[in-house]
């Protein structure tokens, strides 16, 4: 898991430069086979050192490490066993898509952007504590039907992809999104697109 380490280090650095976490909150993880490499709790993603990233098992039992498995490493460990293409999770407290998290139940079509992530809209999970068994469940379930990016009401966004360079870009693609969406709300209320023209575009994209 030397590698899969590193990236994190790498990723972690990333998004703290982008503003999508602010102190010690967020947490990325990556997956090889049977284990997973996660950030560690109370550190900042800035600050990641490769031996600081403890590596755990299906069970949450950390195998290699000296430092704390994240918080969220139930929801992580969740999300992996319900999507098996997934390698790697970036789950984030940017600030647009806490707003929409805040305020909505789902980030509609404000762009056709939002088909990449396997749905017309993005779904905001119910609210529950971080940390907790409850809270994976409900990412699941924002999840299902095999998308790639959810919203945590009053929390943050999570997103999923094949490596952490997927996962990072579709979180970079869904904050972009909520920031569209929250400026054009503040302008007036925003165009949606509708069945026949997300349609339009999926065609598209499949030629």
């Amino acid at each position: 898991m030397r590698d899969a380490r590193a990236a994190l280090c790498d990723y972690g650095r990333r998004v703290v430069e982008r503003g999508y976490v602010v102190g010690s909150s967020g947490n990325l993880s990556v997956r090889d086979g049977d284990l997973m490499a996660v950030t560690p709790t109370g550190v900042q993603l800035d600050r990641l050192r490769p031996e600081d990233c403890p590596v755990v098992d299906p069970a949450g039992r950390v195998v290699d490490g000296r430092l704390a498995p994240s918080s969220e490493t139930p929801m992580h460990l969740a999300l992996y066993d319900t999507a098996p293409d997934a390698s790697a999770i970036v789950h984030t407290h940017s600030v647009f898509g806490a707003v929409v998290a805040t305020t909505r139940e789902v980030l509609p079509a404000i762009h056709y952007n939002v088909l990449l992530f396997g749905g017309r809209d993005v779904r905001v999970a119910d609210y529950a504590t971080y940390g907790t068994a409850d809270l994976a469940r409900n990412v699941r379930g924002a999840l299902a039907g095999g998308r790639t990016a959810a919203l945590l009401a009053n929390h943050g966004g999570v997103t999923l992809g094949t490596d952490l360079d997927e996962a990072f870009e579709r979180t970079s693609i869904l904050e972009w999104l909520c920031e569209v969406y929250v400026r054009a709300c503040g302008m007036g209320t925003p165009r949606i697109l509708d069945d026949a023209e997300l349609a339009d575009v999926e065609a598209r994209m499949q030629g």
